[in-house]
């Protein structure tokens, strides 16, 4: 399969964390940002699928501005 580049911003304690992880499995820091993101994919895909809608349904409700507010009791 043809790979593609993918570029990210990400916090420098977390690019520390990712090249430390990297040494020690001795692997490249785009194969520990690959097995990552294919991980983070996976479990996306793997949630329930009335979970998946309810998520997605609410992302949509906000983007219309159908928010309830919280209210503490």
């Amino acid at each position: 399969m043809r790979a593609t580049t993918v570029s990210a911003r990400v916090r420098q304690e977390l690019r520390k964390r990712i090249d430390e992880i990297a040494k020690a499995e001795r692997r490249t820091m785009s194969d520990i940002v690959q097995l990552a993101i294919e991980s983070f994919v996976r479990q996306y895909d793997e949630l329930h699928p009335q979970f998946r809608t309810d998520i997605l349904q609410g992302l949509a409700q906000i983007d219309a501005g159908e928010v309830v507010p919280y209210e503490r009791g």
